[in-house]
């Protein structure tokens, strides 16, 4: 095969490229109306289309990772005074009450299916260039089964986020679809059937080599994902995979192209994308591929003195205090409470002077033993004030950042694969003594003391404190549901959360898709 290698500055000028067509919808544009693909650099052009859509979904506030997130008891986005009811979708989110007009689980359906769409066209256009002789055809295929497998990355997510969605697996039948089709929505089954068989299908013809696919899906990402896929099968209602799980994750384990860093947030530097860590990753770029704006989501509004940042954060998202203490004492995962991390305690200038925030109250001041108003993270989120809640820093919030980060955010992580691995061994064998070696090569890492033996309580743990804010909490605190001990899962209580019923496992189906077309059929419970 015949591999181009894909620079992250190369992919980005391409998605920017290719931005405006990403977002069309799958009706307007057919294969005739496309140009010609005469070149391996034309095909890879194409392919941005396919991959700006994910820069949505992981990057800026409102859809897919805000609703992972904020959905979970790592991450709340409490009302601060006058500021963040927004209407009371993000309350509604943490505390599992959203119903079937909740704008941002919307947002997230039309981000996913907007993947599909994209995909879909593509291969459709390839495929139509290759079987009328204007392409090669081997060539045509690798980037053909490239998109397959893309597409089975969106529609792995939309089976873990809404369970029972419409199979678009042919472009060109998708306006032709009748009203009353009875098997436009397919179950979720179907779905895991679908998306398993187009990653096996496809997976020998990806690029084995992963630097000349950065940013693009190669042969170990597809293993990764398939990974993910059969770990969660049980959780997915058919039937456990946790043998093929293993499989899998053995697959990118073995294959010698990652290990993990010594330094723990090296995968998250406004550099990062030479990381030993980094499977698969969405190599934002301010200039090139925006729309990563952690540090403005998260960080109070002072802090862009700390940071020099152009814009001011919007003193958003925190982690919840139950979380921020399962963290061990000398975790280094914890950072330093100032610039990496979670942050925490008295807060600086990058001068070094305090930062003030004249709106925090008296009682803060005397609680810091200081008669100044100086800002410091708390903790605890009671009362929700301006100063409350750890912040998320685990990424790198460069000095001068504009509004768009550069740092790449790695969607399968190393560290993920080994813990994952560990954890199939584990449901298989809770005595598992590799599993154990796994999850204690993480915590040395971390520079915490190991595990003895693995539990459902201490093994859930130890994912969400390596794996925060990269969109995975919520699907491991629904995998976890019903295992014995005393871990908080999904419909737990947790602050500002009562009890919340099992059918809160998947996301409504939005009302406005349904309104839109009658072939959609609710999730059992909305």
């Amino acid at each position: 095969m015949n591999f181009k290698i894909f620079s992250k500055l190369t992919l980005g000028i391409l998605l920017v490229l290719m931005y405006s067509n990403a977002c069309t919808d799958l009706t307007e544009q057919s294969p005739d109306s496309l140009n010609s693909l005469e070149s391996e650099e034309e095909f890879i052009a194409a392919l941005g289309e396919a991959y700006t859509v994910m820069g949505g979904l992981w990057g800026g506030h409102g859809g897919f990772w805000s609703m992972q997130e904020v959905s979970s008891d790592e991450a709340v986005i409490p009302q601060r005074g006058t500021d963040w009811f927004d209407g009371g979708v993000w309350l509604r989110t943490h505390a599992h009450t959203n119903g079937v007009d909740h704008g941002p689980t919307n947002g997230t359906w039309n981000q996913l299916f907007r993947g599909v769409n994209a995909t879909s066209r593509l291969i459709l256009q390839f495929e139509t260039l290759r079987d009328d002789g204007s392409l090669d055809a081997e060539l045509a295929q690798n980037f053909i089964s490239e998109l397959r497998v893309q597409r089975a990355f969106f529609y792995f997510w939309l089976l873990d986020s809404f369970g029972n969605v419409p199979i678009i697996d042919d472009f060109a039948s998708v306006e032709g679809n009748p009203p009353n089709n009875p098997d436009f929505q397919a179950g979720r089954t179907q779905v895991f059937n679908f998306v398993e068989s187009e990653i096996v299908n496809n997976i020998n013809n990806l690029n084995p080599d992963p630097r000349a696919s950065y940013g693009r899906m190669h042969k170990d990402a597809a293993h990764f994902l398939l990974g993910k896929l059969y770990l969660n099968a049980e959780a997915y209602g058919v039937g456990t995979r946790y043998n093929d799980a293993v499989t899998q994750f053995n697959a990118v384990i073995n294959s010698g192209n990652y290990n993990l860093e010594a330094d723990y947030f090296a995968p998250f530097a406004s550099s990062n994308s030479g990381s030993s860590e980094i499977i698969f990753a969405i190599p934002y770029d301010e200039v090139f591929l925006g729309g990563f704006n952690l540090h403005h989501m998260t960080l109070h509004y002072n802090h862009q003195e700390t940071f020099d940042f152009e814009q001011q954060p919007w003193n958003g998202y925190a982690t919840l205090a139950e979380f921020y203490r399962s963290f061990e004492e000398g975790d280094v995962r914890l950072g330093d409470g100032q610039r990496s991390g979670l942050l925490v305690g008295p807060q600086f200038a990058l001068s070094g002077a305090p930062l003030i925030d004249t709106d925090i109250g008296p009682t803060h001041h005397l609680t810091l033993q200081v008669d100044i108003p100086q800002l410091a993270m708390v903790g605890d989120l009671a009362g929700a004030s301006r100063e409350a809640g750890a912040r998320f820093a685990k990424f790198e919030y460069a000095v001068g950042s504009t509004p768009d980060l550069n740092n790449d955010f790695p969607v399968f992580r190393y560290a993920d694969a080994l813990l994952s691995k560990a954890e199939a061994l584990w449901r298989i064998n809770p005595g598992d003594a590799e599993a154990l070696n796994l999850v204690n090569q993480i915590r040395a890492r971390a520079g915490v003391a190991p595990f003895a033996n693995l539990t459902a309580e201490n093994l859930l743990a130890e994912r969400g404190r390596e794996l925060y804010t990269e969109a995975w909490r919520r699907q491991d605190l629904i995998r976890f549901d019903g295992v014995a001990g005393g871990a908080t899962r999904f419909n737990d209580p947790w602050w500002e959360k009562d009890v919340s019923q099992s059918f809160r496992n998947v996301f409504p189906i939005p009302q406005t898709q349904i309104d839109a077309n009658p072939n959609l059929r609710q999730n059992p419970g909305y």
